[in-house]
């Protein structure tokens, strides 16, 4: 009978240790929360001023303050405008490319520049060198998909076009 005893033993042993775990874990939080209110420096903690304490120490503060000239100033001198108007960036825009994905793209001037392109699953970008500015090309399994981008009125647009698949 020697084997049940050890297992009492052994129960009471860990139920002793987790007591012992949970009652340091409460003290040590009870402690974390106590220096929270006595501040974390461990220094007297700033009691709250009252609305009136704060006004009386305001105008403690504007009557010690050096007294603002009365003469009148000039005018501070107004900044040059720009020589040349800055081009405005417009937001970039979603440009589907049907089934292969679509494109982030922005317009500056009539100039369409690719922010992103988004493949959809099965499709990756193709980068190539017969590639013209503003076309994007998205090789998939069965199909290849070429998108030609553009601007009008600073929203970038395209045109979907087929230009084949592999022939695997």
């Amino acid at each position: 009978m020697n084997g049940p005893s050890r297992r009492t033993t052994r129960t009471g042993l860990l139920a002793g240790l987790w007591i012992a775990a949970a009652a340091g874990a409460l003290l040590l939080g009870l402690t974390a929360v106590g220096q929270i209110g006595s501040g974390l420096a461990g220094g007297d903690p700033v009691p709250p001023l009252a609305a009136e304490e704060v006004e009386a120490s305001l105008a403690r503060h504007a009557a010690s303050a050096p007294a603002q000239p009365t003469t009148p100033q000039p005018p501070a001198p107004q900044p040059a405008p720009p020589a040349s108007p800055a081009p405005q960036e417009t937001p970039p825009g979603v440009v589907p490319a049907g089934t292969a994905g679509t494109i982030l793209a922005r317009c500056e001037g009539d100039t369409p520049r690719v922010v992103s392109v988004n493949p959809a699953q099965g499709f990756e970008r193709e980068d190539g060198d017969d590639l013209a500015p503003g076309q994007v090309e998205l090789d998939g399994d069965d199909l290849d998909v070429r998108v030609t981008l553009s601007c009008a009125n600073g929203v970038p647009s395209g045109q979907v076009a087929n230009v084949g698949g592999d022939d695997d």
